[in-house]
């Protein structure tokens, strides 16, 4: 049988995260959510507890502390290597 659930590691969508949340703030539970949206409940839980945590459903790529690590031809040309 064919999944339709999306690859292990793959990117989700804000409007997609916002969606689950939506549900969520609806009433609906996460296996309703999964079903609904075909993704895993796992995935779900996750999202959900995230938004409790941080208060939204956009989420940004890195920590904003945490500093992007150069690489050694970039620190050449910044002076620091």
């Amino acid at each position: 049988m064919l999944s339709a659930m999306a690859p292990h590691g793959r990117k989700m969508s804000q409007g997609l995260r916002k969606k689950i949340i939506s549900l969520h703030k609806k009433g609906e539970d996460y296996k309703k959510i999964s079903k609904s949206l075909l993704i895993s409940q796992n995935t779900v839980a996750k999202v959900i507890q995230k938004f409790t945590k941080a208060g939204t459903a956009i989420f940004s790529e890195r920590h904003p502390d945490h500093p992007w690590r150069l690489t050694p031809q970039q620190e050449r040309l910044d002076g620091k290597g």
